[in-house]
């Protein structure tokens, strides 16, 4: 979306994250790209049920 020149608080609006957030993501993306926006992976605790359990 940054590549298309859109603006953050409409990034932020089209993906219903803080305007924060979107200026954090357009820092990375301006000084490594798209890869400096590649996801970490998951975030939080891991389930203590496996997928069986559940």
């Amino acid at each position: 979306m940054f590549e298309r020149g859109e603006r953050q608080v409409d990034v932020a609006s089209a993906l219903g994250v803080s305007q924060q957030t979107a200026s954090k993501w357009h820092r990375a993306w301006l000084t490594g790209g798209h890869e400096a926006l590649e996801g970490a992976g998951r975030a939080g605790r891991m389930p203590r049920l496996s997928n069986e359990q559940l």
